[in-house]
């Protein structure tokens, strides 16, 4: 077994089993050859040789640990009478601290000794290096779709498939989306290389003989596929680490849903995008990790974190870890299904501006977490009033279809101003969610 800690264990305490003649005694360490896991087939592997010094005839157990470059965080590791290691366990243990990516590594390896000189045991410390090379394809930044879709032009860089600029030995899944206006047939083509592009055929990723893999350095034939009537997108995604690729033709409905913990991962929030491009939006409090989704009834093609920060990121629909939390409070959520891409926009504050203030100081609202809108109480006329965020004209709410009474159908595409019958004191009640269902309740004072 293998663990992992985050200081460095000091295991020099001297152990005795009586006071005896003080006497030198210590070992020298020094590495085993190198390994490439690409190549490596035997079980396990002698980490490193050990002969001890000071005196003739003594024993010794050994324990040790590898780091990473810095040493801020080891894995210790289970020797056996000989020195050898699991090899899939030291293989594990390289790539937690030194990534997958394939090139020779020079790791250090701290060693920790039980030393028995005639029934008397001393503990001592050492080190040396482990050579080792992780076994993974090379992997290059940038990918590109050459095919039936730009004319088979090998200089051509429309279509990148990307994996949101992440270290691809850390994410090494690839995606690319095609607008469905550019596809009048089945779509064939293969995938060129960043260092291929401008003519170099030989490193290109093509069909293989089997669903789903790909065949590499162009040895197989184009890669295909199906046209699908009335799609907005398709979808083309590999996975360079383990040789496999799919495709899905994307045809986006009205909504899709944050779904989180903020509400114990048990209500589906929809997000709404009037385009069908897969670019959804919507306002939401958040408090915790989330996930998007199709669907509100089931967690079918969910969509997952990538990578990213904790307001916006990349995402995939392969299985991944929820987007982080990004602290509690009320946010605009913008969502492209299409780039699986998503951002946030803090809320800091919702506000009634019009004629009654002159359509110059704001009366801001505070946020009612257990209602679940924006409330204040001012004093207005008739003559019209909007709300708006963060104190800005960049995004406001009026009525929908021009109405300014529409209550119950508040937009942010240039609604009309909100009238009441006369003036006087009221209290105001904002529900935000997404358009079509953004209302407000007003009530006379």
């Amino acid at each position: 077994m293998a663990s992992c800690t985050e200081d460095y264990k000091d295991w020099a305490a001297p152990i005795a089993n009586g006071p005896e003649d003080a006497i030198s005694v210590g070992f020298t360490a020094s590495p085993s050859s190198a390994i490439n896991f690409a190549d490596y087939t035997e079980d396990t592997y002698k980490l490193f040789d050990a002969t001890i010094t000071g005196v003739e005839g003594a024993t010794a157990t050994y324990g040790a640990e590898i780091t990473n470059e810095d040493g801020s965080k080891a894995i210790t590791l289970e020797l056996d009478e000989n020195n050898n290691v699991n090899t899939a366990e030291l293989e594990s243990a390289v790539y937690a601290l030194w990534g997958r990516r394939p090139v020779a590594r020079t790791i250090p390896v701290n060693i920790a000794a039980l030393i028995n000189v005639n029934g008397v045991s001393y503990a001592s410390q050492g080190s040396t290096t482990l050579t080792a090379t992780p076994n993974a394809p090379e992997i290059e930044e940038a990918y590109y779709i050459t095919g039936t879709v730009n004319g088979w032009d090998n200089t051509n860089t429309d279509y990148e498939l990307s994996n949101g600029g992440a270290d691809p030995y850390e994410n090494s899944i690839f995606t690319v989306m095609i607008p469905g206006e550019k596809v009048t047939g089945d779509i064939e083509f293969k995938v060129t290389p960043k260092s291929g592009i401008g003519g170099d055929w030989s490193k290109c990723l093509t069909a293989s003989d089997n669903e789903g893999v790909f065949a590499t350095n162009n040895k197989g034939g184009n890669l295909k596929v199906a046209y699908v009537e009335g799609a907005k997108f398709y979808r083309i995604t590999f996975d360079m680490m383990n040789q496999a690729w799919s495709s899905e033709a994307l045809k986006f409905g009205d909504y899709f849903y944050e779904i989180g913990n903020e509400s114990g991962w048990g209500t589906a929030h929809a997000l709404y995008g009037a385009n069908g491009d897969g670019k959804f939006l919507g306002y939401y409090y958040l408090d915790g990790e989330f996930k998007f989704k199709p669907n509100a009834d089931d967690w079918n093609d969910d969509l997952e974190y990538v990578s990213g920060d904790n307001m916006s990121g990349t995402l995939q629909s392969s299985g991944g870890p929820n987007c982080p939390d990004p602290g509690a409070g009320f946010y605009q959520i913008n969502l492209d299904a299409a780039a699986m891409t998503y951002s946030l926009t803090k809320v800091e504050v919702i506000s009634i501006i019009g004629d009654f203030n002159g359509w110059g100081a704001d009366v801001d609202m505070t946020y009612n977490k257990e209602a679940g809108c924006w409330e204040a109480t001012a004093e207005v006329n008739a003559n019209g009033f909007k709300f708006r965020m963060n104190h800005d004209w960049a995004i406001s709410w009026g009525g929908a279809n021009g109405d300014g009474k529409l209550y119950d159908n508040l937009t942010q595409n240039n609604g009309a101003n909100i009238v009441v019958d006369a003036a006087g004191t009221y209290k105001f009640q904002l529900y935000l969610s997404c358009e079509g269902k953004n209302k407000v309740v007003i009530t006379k004072q």
